[in-house]
């Protein structure tokens, strides 16, 4: 049996604490895999059973249902369905973590836990920076232009709000937890772990969204980029899910009085220069995160002994 420890020998950061004498690479490559194959399977049952919901309950005629789909477009269920699917993604990330074979506390953070007061800076830090590029486009942009309400409008916002805090952590324990570290591990220089998992998980997170215009893939990036960066900085998974989360509810939060059928379309020229003020106010939200950790101390390597 193997008894060598499972937490590094030595402090490390976030994104290599899977590099220890007693976690076989093989082990957190086995993570990474399971987790996307949780993540598919979830994600598509969520759908499926959404679109079988509203279907059986007169929500929608099945082939107006197959109508909007093949247009690209979205229904409301589908739409509430995919981040439930995600949401549940969450607690199943978190037991296949288990196989890592380190205490689940550490996932979270360099310091064993979740680091609640922390989260709540960097939550306020985000609704800060976030929300005023959100007021800068609805008054400058005009992005409020063609909101109304829709028959759906209220029930959906209610869901909305409800799960979309659990869809953007799992996204962040998946991407930045799970595959940041994966990847990570596998180098030993603590530099070079740090570039090749930031460019690998950004790429599968902006692949993700199969965004075909370059205005979006570029915000996509970014957050990603700046998500990875924090939690390298800062030693956990915290300040990412802060951004993440408040980043989904203020764009969730205008979706349910949009037309669904083109709410979601990702195709080229869909975005534009407006997309740059949500990509300087990730990057501004970055900067403030990191100087508020640099301030108060926040522990970035562990485990402490």
């Amino acid at each position: 049996m193997n008894t060598a420890p499972t937490l590094p020998a030595e402090p490390t950061g976030y994104h290599q604490f899977w590099r220890a004498p007693g976690v076989p690479l093989w082990r957190a490559l086995l993570v990474a895999v399971l987790s996307m194959a949780a993540y598919w399977i979830v994600t598509s049952v969520a759908s499926m059973v959404a679109m079988s919901v509203e279907v059986a309950s007169g929500a929608i005629d099945a082939e107006q249902l197959r109508a909007t789909l093949e247009g690209g477009g979205f229904s409301p269920g589908i739409v509430l369905g995919n981040s439930l699917g995600l949401g549940v993604l969450l607690p199943i990330i978190l037991l296949i973590a288990l196989l890592a074979r380190q205490p689940l506390g550490f996932l979270h953070s360099v310091a064993g836990r979740f680091r609640w007061r922390w989260f709540f800076v960097c939550l306020g830090l985000a609704g800060l920076g976030l929300g005023l590029a959100f007021v800068w486009k609805v008054l400058a942009a005009g992005a409020a232009e063609g909101l109304r309400i829709q028959p759906f409008s209220w029930w959906l916002l209610a869901g909305l709000m409800l799960v979309t805090p659990f869809q953007a952590a799992a996204e962040e324990y998946l991407f930045r937890g799970v595959f940041f570290r994966t990847v990570a591990s596998w180098f030993r220089r603590p530099a070079v772990a740090l570039i090749v998992g930031t460019l690998v998980n950004t790429a599968l997170f902006t692949a993700m969204h199969a965004a075909e215009d370059l205005w979006l893939n570029v915000f996509y990036v970014t957050l990603a980029a700046v998500l990875s960066y924090l939690t390298w900085r800062t030693g956990g998974i915290e300040a990412a899910v802060a951004v993440h989360v408040v980043n989904n509810m203020i764009g969730f939060a205008v979706v349910p009085f949009q037309d669904l059928s083109s709410v979601f379309d990702r195709s080229a020229g869909v975005g534009g220069p407006t997309v740059a003020a949500g990509i300087i106010a990730l990057v501004v939200v970055g900067v403030l995160i990191d100087l508020a950790a640099r301030r108060s101390s926040t522990q970035r390597l562990g485990p402490q002994r």
